[in-house]
């Protein structure tokens, strides 16, 4: 009887971790606790109760105390994340390396070795996790991620061949984000500017998208349509230290002044220090006095 209650409990804490209730989950789940013990699904619900209060010494506890009655793939891959979030990446890595050395179909294990390979600039060996990735999963946002660890290599033609071939079976935006930051950096302008559009036909309020549309028409010495990408992004967000300072940059290269100085100086106000607007603020200085 007891353990029926503890199982409830346990799945009434997990709708409300979901919904984000999260003072309501943790009750239910120490309700469960005290009820059964060694319920290794409630262990490992309480270690990501825990993970998501930053808390990742005691998450590691409770994904350990799982793994010692049940061995389960994904208890594993949790507990290397919460070394990740503790800062021992070796720890982690070879949490997961035991994971998919155990259940080499472990697919979040396979991910996870893939973006720490990816955070530690191992590009070679994140490439092999995301080959084994489509490999057990041949979906697009998985090739999708492949493709952008080649383009990280600067590995540009593959990685084309891939996004393109992944375009006709997704309507992922980014994959024609990314075509069109391939085509970009092969300064095929052209291609890039179509493939940009197409992403923000999907996504018209992503900055990351905009932002290469508005270097793409400065690449191609389209001055007046990047300035006017720029501005509506700066109507998202008026704010924005980064794109400020482009549109400073572009001024200032027509040789309107005053306007680059105005924007540098928001800039700086908003991101005191900023290198960038700091020294393009002290050229024009410089030229003007």
């Amino acid at each position: 009887m007891e353990t029926k209650k503890a199982i409830e409990l346990n799945n009434q804490g997990a709708k409300h971790f979901l919904n984000g209730k999260f003072d309501q989950a943790v009750s239910c789940y120490e309700e469960a606790y005290k009820l059964h013990p060694e319920n290794t699904s409630l262990l490992n619900n309480m270690g990501l109760y825990y993970h998501q209060q930053k808390d990742f010494d005691k998450a590691l506890s409770f994904f350990q105390k799982a793994i010692d009655l049940e061995a389960k793939a994904s208890y594993m891959v949790n507990a290397g994340n919460a070394l990740a979030m503790q800062g021992k990446l070796e720890e982690a890595r070879k949490q997961y390396q035991n994971t998919v050395k155990k259940f080499p179909k472990a697919l979040g294990a396979w991910i996870s070795l893939a973006r720490l390979a990816t955070h530690q600039n191992r590009l070679g060996d994140a490439r092999a996790y995301w080959n084994e990735v489509v490999q057990l999963a041949p979906k697009a946002e998985n090739y999708l991620e492949l493709a952008k660890l080649m383009i990280l290599q600067k590995d540009l033609e593959p990685a084309l061949e891939l996004l393109y071939a992944t375009s006709g079976k997704s309507e992922l935006a980014e994959v024609w984000f990314q075509i069109g930051r391939c085509e970009f950096q092969l300064r095929n302008h052209g291609l890039a500017e179509k493939a940009l559009m197409r992403a923000l036909a999907s996504s018209p309020d992503h900055t990351d998208f905009r932002y290469y549309l508005a270097l793409n028409y400065l690449a191609k010495g389209d001055t007046q349509k990047g300035l006017e990408q720029l501005d509506i992004l700066l109507k998202y967000n008026a704010n924005n230290p980064d794109i400020l300072t482009e549109k400073g940059v572009i001024l200032s290269s027509l040789h309107r002044y005053d306007e680059a100085l105005s924007l540098f100086e928001r800039a700086l106000e908003i991101k005191p220090g900023y290198t960038k607007a700091t020294h393009y603020k002290k050229l024009i200085e410089n030229q003007t006095s």
